[in-house]
């Protein structure tokens, strides 16, 4: 405990060393993620999620670091072609009142990228982040153990926002597990054993959450975790092997017989036909698709006749259920090749991390980069498996990877530079 103090406050010391736009950016996390608006309700009189985005946008123009990359530029077209097909849309009210669902991201990766300058402040970023999650990943393990290991079809809430369902709540866990053992990881010392209790109540949300779509994104992500950090070595693919065997162990038996029935279950038949009339809106709007967030409204009003012949369609208005059904559908061909993009771009960030990363041979300092940036790739992995079988498209997940691994690079690229210089 006494060194855990220790650490925590050299944490604080560091981020007392930091610039303002820092302080700005580790608001932006704290009032996103751990809400503590939600939490004390007096708060909420103020929007200090948008306050600090405003700030820090501010804050970039005054110091004038305001810079656009290749991952705002992206952003930027993406959001052209939600508003083009939120115009052109068969509920074009309904689409324009959801348009903040894209813009807000933009605005977002825009001042945070900027915001952070350094290696310095991007490490002590992230332990802030998984500080932050921390409260979230301790609080599903703990209500997981508090029923005694066992299943519940409801899983377990998140915090009220983004995360409040069972499934998007295990999502983010599976991120967050995958990410902070690649983190660790990649550290230059070896980490305290005490700081492993972060994945592993990631891990433990994931299995009571009870969401099959995030169990399976956990397991992709710790697969390619295995198989690409430490080369591929036989240490690390046993001791990712006997995690995943650990999580089949503790797996209620109940879940494991939700995994055996797969295609046979109502939730299931109901979703493949989702995505089977979510191809079918592709198909026949290619262009621009139904329209931004439009795909319950159309699916109920053209497939009504579906609906009233299933007892469990005719009970509610969903959505796709597929991150990629859902571009697709409500932004035709062209927004799904951008939203294809916006995940490859991020992989290409990370991949150039490593190749800087390797030029210096070690010499740099944020040579923890290197093992971060396959975090990041494995997180990406994780998402894309998670979002098959949920509707997340414009949830903060992609958009917060995109923000690190621009960051990354920068970083790199700068540190590079610095030392090519000589400085």
């Amino acid at each position: 405990m006494k060194l855990l103090l220790q650490d925590l406050g050299a944490f604080y010391q560091d981020c007392k060393k930091q610039d303002l736009g820092f302080y700005i950016a580790a608001l932006y996390l704290i009032f996103s993620y751990l809400r503590p608006q939600a939490i004390f309700h007096e708060l909420e009189i103020i929007p200090w999620t948008q306050l600090t985005i405003i700030s820090g946008m501010a804050y970039i123009v005054i110091k004038s670091r305001l810079r656009f990359q290749s991952t705002h530029i992206s952003g930027i077209i993406f959001f052209c072609v939600v508003l083009a097909s939120s115009l052109n849309s068969h509920f074009r009210e309904l689409s324009m009142s959801k348009l903040g669902a894209s813009y807000i991201w933009l605005i977002e990766m825009l001042f945070f990228t900027n915001l952070i300058r350094n290696g310095e402040q991007f490490r002590l970023t992230i332990i802030l982040f998984f500080l932050v999650l921390f409260k979230m990943s301790f609080f599903g393990a703990r209500t997981w153990i508090s029923r005694g290991l066992s299943f519940r079809d409801w899983g377990i809430a998140g915090p009220s926002g983004f995360f409040s369902n069972s499934g998007e709540f295990s999502l983010l866990m599976a991120i967050l597990a995958v990410m902070s053992i690649a983190f660790l990881m990649g550290q230059n010392r070896k980490p305290r054993k005490i700081y492993y209790l972060l994945p592993a109540t990631a891990i433990m949300t994931v299995i009571g959450a009870s969401s099959r779509g995030g169990q399976l994104a956990l397991l992709a992500g710790l697969l390619f975790l295995a198989l690409t950090i430490g080369k591929i070595r036989l240490k690390p693919i046993l001791g990712f092997g006997l995690i995943i065997y650990i999580i089949f162990l503790v797996l209620p038996d109940e879940q494991k017989e939700r995994f055996a029935t797969i295609g046979k279950d109502g939730t299931s038949k109901s979703r493949l036909l989702y995505w089977e009339k979510g191809f079918e809106m592709m198909q026949d709007h290619p262009g621009l698709g139904v329209g931004h967030y439009a795909f319950p409204h159309y699916f109920t009003k053209y497939y009504k006749n579906l609906m009233e012949n299933d007892n469990f369609l005719s009970s509610r208005q969903e959505v796709a259920h597929n991150s990629f059904i859902q571009i697709g559908s409500t932004l035709g061909y062209t927004g799904l090749l951008i939203y294809l993009w916006l995940h490859f771009l991020c992989h290409l960030q990370n991949r150039k991390v490593r190749k800087l990363l390797k030029k210096l041979n070690g010499s740099s300092d944020v040579n923890w980069l290197y093992g971060y940036s396959i975090g990041l790739d494995a997180s990406l992995v994780t998402y894309v498996v998670g979002s098959i079988f949920m509707s997340v498209a414009f949830y903060p997940y992609i958009y917060l990877m995109l923000m690190f691994s621009q960051i990354s690079l920068n970083i790199t690229v700068q540190e590079s530079q610095k030392i090519q210089s000589g400085f």
